[in-house]
Order: structure tokens, then sequence, then C-alpha cells
């Protein structure tokens, strides 16, 4: 599922159920790269969304914004780190075949 279809299920849910359970519900059943962590900022983000007023919404967006931009940097971080490691891996895994067949 892709982000735009995450937000169309959850509009097709709206008139199913309120707005806070469809996007709840459309956020867990979504199988898009999100963590747990993720996930949790999304839904919660759901349940606060149409309870305060505009201000405090836009607060509140900011606040998962924040959060998710964080979660992204760390993620990059992870990435550069994993990669690093899988060619040195791959370097040695060549190397001891080499070795072997030699």
């Amino acid at each position: 599922m892709k982000y735009g279809e995450l937000f169309r299920k959850t509009g097709e849910q709206i008139g199913v159920e309120f707005a806070g359970e469809a996007w709840e519900n459309c956020v867990d059943k979504s199988n898009i790269s999100l963590t747990n962590e993720d996930k949790e900022a999304l839904k919660s983000l759901g349940k606060l969304l149409g309870k305060t007023d505009m201000q405090g919404q836009l607060k509140q967006l900011s606040l998962v914004n924040c959060f998710l931009d964080e979660q992204i940097k760390e993620a990059t971080i992870e990435k550069e780190k994993n990669s690093t490691l899988y060619k040195k891996l791959g370097v040695i895994v060549g190397l001891a075949v080499v070795i072997v067949l030699v």
C-alpha cells in the first residue's frame, strides 16, 4: 500500500466508522515501510485531529512532523551504517571464496 492509498482507504472507511477509528485501522492494516514507532505516531495524530481548535491541530501536526523527521534521520544513519557493513562483508566473503578456490 502506498501512502496515497492509505489516505484513500481512510476516506472510504470514514463513512463506515468514525474518522479517528478509520485512520487507526488503516494505519494498522497498511503494509508500507513504517516502524511500530512511526505507526504509533500516525495513530496518535488521528486521535487528536478534530478535537482541538486549528492552532492545537497545527501544533500537533508540527510535533508529529518533527518526530517523523527525526525517524528519517535515524533511518538514514542506520542505512549508511548497514551498507558499509554489507560492503565489507561482501569483500570478506569474496576473499574467502578466492582462498578456498586457490
